[in-house]
């Protein structure tokens, strides 16, 4: 219950001088009270995140600056004032681009637009001025960042890549300048093999004709036929540089065809009957009865052939026999092997033999050729996607060896020589 207001305070309008009080009656309070814990501790925790980030981007080793919408800097860090020269003092509250050229500043400016529209992080490279005054190739990364309520800045960040670009650069001339050198190469090449024909058919010709004219003077017919011999071996090499030069030129090309390869061989063995008669030589084939099929280029995969077998008769003693094997591998693969019964490969060289002009330290007394063949052969080879190896065998001898890869059943496929 309210108590009754004294006599004395009723008349009062303002200040009671006798009870010391206002005028009215204060009759109690009201208040309320709301807990605030969470609301200070997320305060506290936005504090130090902000902080944090402050710290991180100051501390990073990538140059790093935000500017607002209307392209003016709010931030940079400190690897931004090394790598640009110009501090922060200089820089925050100014317009981007202020040193930059107008095209400069254009690039730039698209990409922040469009950043602005889409949303999505704008990454491009560009030319920046360093502290030192070079010009150096940069890779920009710009994102969107909250920087007031509904507002954005733009966060960018450099990746110097001039290294890298002049590397490539360096990389790019240099293959460009191989590959220049090889083309005058095998352009060469092919012109003096050609030039060299036309005497050397003229050198064979006669040297036949002296041989067969000559048969009743020995010393004559015998200094013919060396003539006659020499013509054919620098025949042999002429004709072993133009398939470098083909090979190597940019058109060359195989064609690969489904084809049983025991046709091949067994074609192959016809051609090569003669010599091996000449030799009192005989070849001991072992082919599968069921089909040996495989992708090749009949032409070039007979090349490879018959340069190995032919190495195998020069290199075998007369009378002796030549073993060639051919049938799948575990994996499904054509594996074709021919073994000789010549003086085998040091091993220090069974790898250098396939380089160009290399010959077995064995051979160098001149019965080894030109030194091109084993070359070609693994070009071909390898152009088929297979592999062409050479191993010596425990009872004398050497075996080489032609894995060609499984293919699918497409009747035909180009490919890259």
């Amino acid at each position: 219950m309210a108590q009754d207001r004294p006599a004395a305070c009723a008349a009062s309008t303002s200040w009671c001088s006798r009870c010391g009080r206002t005028t009215g009656w204060l009759a109690g309070f009201v208040g309320s009270a709301s807990e605030i814990t969470e609301l200070v501790a997320a305060e506290a925790s936005l504090k130090a995140q902000l902080a944090f980030n402050e710290l991180l981007m100051d501390h990073s080793p990538l140059p790093m600056s935000v500017v607002d919408g209307k392209r003016r800097y709010l931030r940079v860090n400190r690897a931004w004032e090394a790598y640009t020269g110009r501090t922060r003092q200089q820089v925050v509250g100014r317009e981007v681009g202020g040193h930059l050229t107008a095209e400069d500043r254009a690039e730039h400016a698209v990409h922040d637009r469009r950043l602005h529209e889409t949303g999505t992080p704008q990454r491009y490279e560009s030319r920046v001025v360093h502290a030192d005054g070079s010009v150096r190739d940069v890779l920009i990364s710009k994102v969107l960042v909250p920087i007031d309520a509904g507002a954005a800045g733009v966060l960018s960040v450099l990746v110097d890549v001039t290294d890298l670009r002049r590397a490539e650069r360096t990389t790019r001339e240099a293959r460009d300048a191989a590959e220049e050198a090889s083309r005058a190469k095998s352009e060469f090449i092919a012109n003096v093999s050609h030039e060299l024909r036309t005497p050397l058919q003229a050198i064979i010709g006669f040297s036949e004709l002296g041989v067969h004219r000559g048969r009743a003077h020995e010393k004559l017919a015998a200094m013919f036929g060396d003539i006659h011999a020499a013509g054919q071996r620098m025949l042999q090499l002429v004709n072993n540089l133009l398939d470098v030069a083909r090979i190597e030129s940019a058109v060359g090309s195989i064609h690969l065809e489904r084809t049983d390869l025991r046709g091949l061989v067994h074609e192959l063995l016809r051609e090569l009957e003669p010599l091996l008669q000449a030799r009192s030589q005989a070849v001991d084939l072992s082919l599968p009865a069921f089909p040996l099929v495989a992708k090749v280029d009949p032409l070039r995969l007979q090349q490879v052939m018959r340069n190995v077998l032919a190495n195998a008769m020069k290199f075998s003693p007369a009378g002796t026999r030549i073993a060639l094997l051919a049938d799948y591998n575990d994996a499904g693969e054509p594996h074709l092997v021919v073994r000789d019964r010549g003086p085998g490969i040091p091993e220090a060289e069974v790898e250098t033999i396939f380089e160009a002009f290399a010959q077995s330290s064995r051979t160098k007394d001149g019965s080894g050729g030109t030194g091109l063949g084993l070359a070609i052969c693994r070009t071909i080879v390898a152009a088929h996607g297979g592999r062409i190896w050479a191993e010596n065998l425990a009872d004398g001898g050497a075996a080489f060896h032609i894995l060609l890869p499984a293919r699918g059943a497409t009747e035909t496929q180009p490919m890259d020589l």
